[in-house]
């Protein structure tokens, strides 16, 4: 059986309350960074829609057949769709299979989940195919679109979808959920601002060992907007380090993580050099270069030049924060 993650408690009980109205969405959209459990929230749901007999919250009994198959990986009427090994994209192929013949035709219990993830890696003819699904729901279906880059998702998908938002825990309950893994109050304060607050990401990051070099981009992003080092040579030095697309999502992290400080007025937390910044950025800036950045990730698959793309970002960022001292 499996358990929910804590922050995800008031989502599941917002959908199980939807449910119990009968107002269950044909179609979710489960959007946020990576590191949140957005996939294992998807199964548990799925869980608990297959479930011959969920308690009174909705969780999966466990014990009845359903949940026996589901344990197995054996389940017909739960299909995770994923890009196939070597590949980064679903293939339009797939999604035809999916939507094609019987696949979508509800199973012995009246119910068929399918989970697409991650749903940004359907290609637009892939996206296109799955659209009259998603305009003609068959009853009892479920589909479960997870992604960490929605705003990749063309609009026509994204407005036949319930947005689900996940957001990191606060700061002190993410930290505390990390001792409980057997992480180090110091590591955890450590690597939890550098995965941009996403718990199972920093996570990764200390058990993977990680953490050394995550620190060290940080310091690099610190030193540009102190005017410590150029954006040519930083871009470039990451380059040899790590592909565009996941430089781009730290520092969407980073980023996120300075805007959730300033709103909630925190004063600036010791264990990151990041938030030493927050009181030298705005957050009408901050917004500017998130928006400029997302534009970028979209773009990313275009034939970019990652140099000039990521000297883009980094050059606005020292522009935003000059006087830094």
């Amino acid at each position: 059986m499996m358990e929910l993650l804590p922050w995800h408690q008031s989502l599941w009980q917002q959908l199980q309350q939807s449910r119990r109205q009968g107002r269950l969405p044909h179609a979710l959209l489960l959007s946020g960074a990576e590191g949140l459990g957005k996939l294992a929230f998807a199964q548990s749901l799925a869980r608990s829609v297959l479930c011959e007999q969920p308690d009174s919250q909705g969780h999966a009994c466990g014990h009845c057949r359903q949940c026996l198959l589901l344990d197995a990986g054996s389940h017909p009427d739960l299909r995770l769709i994923t890009p196939e090994e070597g590949s980064s994209t679903i293939r339009i192929d797939t999604i035809r299979e999916l939507v094609g013949g019987n696949t979508l035709r509800v199973g012995e219990d009246a119910h068929r989940v399918f989970i697409i993830e991650p749903a940004h890696a359907m290609g637009q003819a892939a996206a296109n195919a799955l659209l009259k699904t998603l305009e003609e729901p068959i009853p009892g279906t479920l589909m479960l679109l997870v992604s960490a880059a929605a705003e990749k998702l063309p609009v026509t998908i994204r407005s036949r979808c319930q947005l689900l938002r996940f957001s990191p825990p606060a700061a002190d309950a993410a930290i505390g959920w990390l001792e409980q893994q057997g992480i180090s109050s110091t590591d955890a304060g450590l690597a939890l601002p550098l995965a941009g607050g996403a718990p199972l990401k920093a996570r990764e990051l200390v058990s993977s060992g990680a953490l050394q070099e995550r620190q060290a981009l940080m310091e690099d992003f610190v030193a540009v907007a102190r005017g410590q080092a150029q954006a040519p040579g930083v871009a470039e030095a990451w380059l040899k380090r790590k592909a565009l697309e996941p430089l781009l999502l730290i520092m969407a992290g980073w980023l996120m993580e300075l805007v959730r400080n300033k709103l909630a007025g925190r004063e600036a937390e010791g264990a990151s050099p990041l938030q030493s910044l927050r009181d030298w950025v705005d957050l009408k800036e901050l917004y500017m270069l998130l928006d400029r950045l997302n534009e970028v990730r979209r773009m990313s698959a275009n034939n970019l030049n990652a140099q000039l793309a990521l000297e883009s970002i980094l050059l606005q960022w020292g522009h935003i924060t000059k006087g830094v001292n």
